[in-house]
């Protein structure tokens, strides 16, 4: 296979940005192996002479994604997200403003301050699951035994996330391209086994970062190179572990991606050659962030349930804890 490509360029961000692929070292694609041939890296001629036409994932949709022709089998998203992408606390400690470590007096007094401008009364029945929400903080934090088992039930699930449970719905790579872009780039680092082809190839879009087992790829600037020359990139990819997504998921996707175990390479290996059976769904991008709206719906669907309850739906009078 000789290597066609340009010179990579410099990327100070990285150091095995520059690192070259040997001309000899040939690229397979797995899902290619029925036509029983290696995947050349295509020429810039080449992708010239295969024009700009685009394909609609979704023409019903007005924000549909707009994709390459090679790009279709690429793009990937989350199921059913439903409008649970947006940004919410994650815990009771969130939702109040408190630190772990908070007594029952600020609880109560960070209850108060909430409720002054939260309660149905003022705000309408349109606040109601709030409200719900709140009397349920309220109740779990404002005694001293069950404050200190939810604190480290808490403290357990924040380790899990790199930097903190919280989803602020915002992504962790860099944004670069236009706001009309519908579509970016993802790298489930949890398949990823670290051959640095897409870091060589589009070193403006892709980084190298080390974990406990290997060093794994990752999208930290989207747009930081043209479409083609990430496009490429991702079909070098010997595993398939890089995908188109929908912009809007991308931020879900990256806060499900930290909670993912990232396995040996050599368990990986073994488990490509039908060694050993598949990884568990909680190392799957994917499948977590799935799960975690699956939680957001559900919670929703019982707030919704506990205000209507509470006598906000049927017309009734709201009550609080120091209402009671």
């Amino acid at each position: 296979l000789v290597d066609q490509r340009p010179e990579a360029p410099q990327n100070p961000m990285s150091a095995v940005a520059a690192t070259p692929i040997p001309a000899t070292t040939p690229i397979f694609r797995e899902t290619r192996a029925r036509l029983r041939a290696p995947l050349l890296a295509p020429t810039r001629a080449q992708w010239s002479s295969r024009g700009r036409h685009r394909v609609r994932a979704n023409k019903e949709n007005s924000t549909a994604i707009v994709l390459l022709p090679e790009a279709k089998e690429y793009f990937r998203e989350v199921s059913d997200d439903d409008g649970f992408l947006a940004a919410a606390p994650c815990d009771f400690f969130e939702l109040l403003g408190l630190d772990c470590d908070c007594d029952d007096k600020e609880v109560k007094a960070a209850f108060r301050r909430l409720t002054k401008t939260t309660h149905p009364d003022i705000v309408g029945a349109v606040a109601e699951p709030l409200a719900v929400l709140l009397n349920s903080a309220y109740a779990t934090l404002s005694n001293d035994s069950t404050r200190e088992a939810y604190r480290k039930a808490v403290e357990g699930a924040r380790k899990t996330f790199d930097g903190g449970s919280q989803f602020d719905g915002k992504p962790v790579s860099q944004w670069l391209g236009p706001d009309s872009e519908t579509k970016a780039i993802f790298v489930d680092e949890s398949t990823c086994i670290g051959c640095r082809a897409c870091v060589t190839w589009a070193a403006g879009t892709f980084e190298m970062v080390e974990d406990q087992n290997a060093g794994r790829a990752r999208c930290t600037r989207q747009w930081n190179d043209e479409e083609e020359t990430m496009q490429i990139a991702v079909e070098m990819c010997p595993v398939d572990c890089i995908y188109w997504v929908k912009r809007s998921q991308l931020a879900i996707l990256e806060y499900a991606m930290k909670g993912c175990k990232r396995e040996d390479i050599a368990i990986m290996a073994r488990r490509r050659s039908g060694n050993m059976g598949s990884a568990p769904s909680g190392q799957n991008p994917f499948a977590r962030a799935e799960s975690i709206l699956k939680w957001r719906r559900e919670g929703k669907q019982f707030i919704d349930a506990a205000a209507k309850k509470a006598g906000g739906a049927e017309g009734g009078t709201y009550r609080g804890h120091d209402e009671a």
